[in-house]
């Protein structure tokens, strides 16, 4: 363990938050459907309480905070910053900002190259929590689980949904929660930590990658086509469906704007539904959660598509669509507001 105060003290904190998100996943965790019940994720993500910080600080934060508040490396969880309050962004007396100033000074009075690799080494060593889930899954599919499961306890909508207080001149206050500020205040860290390492020209994620640590950053790299892969897709299942190519190009415009769907090009979009022939064709990009994807495509296609999922998708991740909670998400009905509107114009 590093021999500062400061440091281990945080380590110990982040022990604390790892055991906690284990508790959320596994309690809400249903092994037969291999799905997150979310009112029961909900139900564990509220059991921590509130975050205890002094009102008083409030003042003290910038006024658009959550402008500046954004991921030099963990770039998904930007995604999900705009619907975080400023009262849970803290001043930089919390514990993992001290933290952070501690390995800094300690990483100058290292005397050389070697001693400051090790001391990455053992800090990555503390940061592996990545066998959160107990079971023996692949890197691919835990990778998706952990960021489904991050993304629920972040999204500040799917927390306080039913707890938002509106004042009577239409501010609406959300609970602060504690897991979800403490998540936050854990991926800042994570983020400053590479940053501080790059200072001294040690990459971090390529030491956790050697050393198989998870620094929950989800990069794309498995999605990458490779030449002999693109030869055998043209064989591959498609989507089908009844909408026209207007109607899905501007459905996939909906989800770039969404960040779901990453850099989609549009004639590997129509493809995929079987619209259009393309003699390179790529796997599309989700950075959604894989019970997201799902709803979405068997709103486009309402038939049977597990399969073509994970082909287009190139994921070997598949979760059953939750229909009816989807069908009371805004995403359901803005996505069938574009479908009506569509169907109207070609009668």
């Amino acid at each position: 363990m590093i021999n500062r105060d400061l440091t281990d003290q945080y380590l110990r904190s982040f022990d604390e938050l790892a055991e906690a998100i284990y508790l959320c996943w596994y309690n809400s965790f249903c092994k037969k459907t291999k799905q997150i019940n979310e009112e029961k994720l909900r139900t564990q993500i509220r059991s921590y309480g509130f975050y205890p910080f002094e009102k008083k600080t409030k003042k003290e934060l910038p006024l658009c905070f959550r402008v500046k508040l954004r991921f030099k490396t963990l770039t998904w969880v930007n995604n999900l910053t705009n619907v975080i309050a400023e009262d849970i962004l803290c001043e930089s007396t919390e514990l993992y900002m001290l933290a952070i100033k501690d390995l800094r000074k300690r990483l100058f009075n290292l005397k050389n190259r070697e001693e400051r690799i090790a001391l990455a080494n053992v800090i990555l060593l503390d940061l592996d929590k990545n066998c959160v889930h107990n079971e023996k899954v692949n890197i691919v599919e835990l990778n998706s689980r952990l960021k489904e499961l991050f993304e629920y306890i972040l999204d500040q909508n799917f927390i306080t949904e039913d707890n938002v207080t509106t004042l009577n001149d239409g501010y609406k206050v959300y609970p602060i929660y504690d897991l979800t500020v403490r998540l936050l205040n854990h991926f800042d860290f994570i983020d400053k930590l590479i940053e501080l390492f790059l200072c001294f020209n040690i990459c971090l994620i390529s030491l956790a990658e050697k050393a198989n640590c998870n620094l929950f950053i989800f990069n794309k790299s498995n999605y990458d086509l490779s030449p002999n892969e693109d030869l055998q897709l043209t064989s591959q299942p498609k989507f089908k469906t009844k909408l026209s190519d207007e109607c899905l190009f501007k459905i996939m415009h909906y989800l770039s704007d969404k960040k779901k769907l990453i850099n989609p090009n549009a004639d590997c979009w129509l493809f995929w539904f079987n619209l259009k022939d393309v003699k390179n064709p790529e796997y599309l990009i989700w950075d959604g959660s894989p019970t997201l994807l799902s709803n979405v495509i068997q709103h486009l296609c309402s038939e049977s598509i597990a399969f073509t999922v994970k082909t287009a998708f190139n994921t070997p991740v598949y979760v059953k669509p939750t229909k009816h909670k989807y069908e009371r998400s805004t995403m359901y009905k803005e996505i069938e507001q574009i479908i009506t509107i569509s169907m109207k114009k070609n009668s």
